[in-house]
């Protein structure tokens, strides 16, 4: 896969400057950041389908007691 990017000079001063905070190379370190990114609109996109299925009421109640009961089993 092949991703380019063009950060302008600030972007790119700041992107320096954090890689070498972590002692790491430009490349890593965006590589990194992207890999976050993706992890993070997954993990986002996890969450409202849950949200969605929650307003449809596409969800399972149980009460305290009910749960207790199944751990019991």
């Amino acid at each position: 896969m092949t991703i380019t990017i063009h950060p302008n000079k600030q972007d790119m001063a700041l992107i320096r400057a954090q890689a070498l905070a972590r002692n790491t190379t430009v490349e890593e370190f965006t590589m990194d950041a992207v890999r976050k990114a993706a992890n993070n609109a997954e993990y986002l996109a996890m969450l409202d389908k849950s949200r969605k299925q929650l307003q449809e009421g596409k969800v399972v109640r149980k009460t305290m007691e009910e749960l207790e009961a199944m751990a019991s089993e």
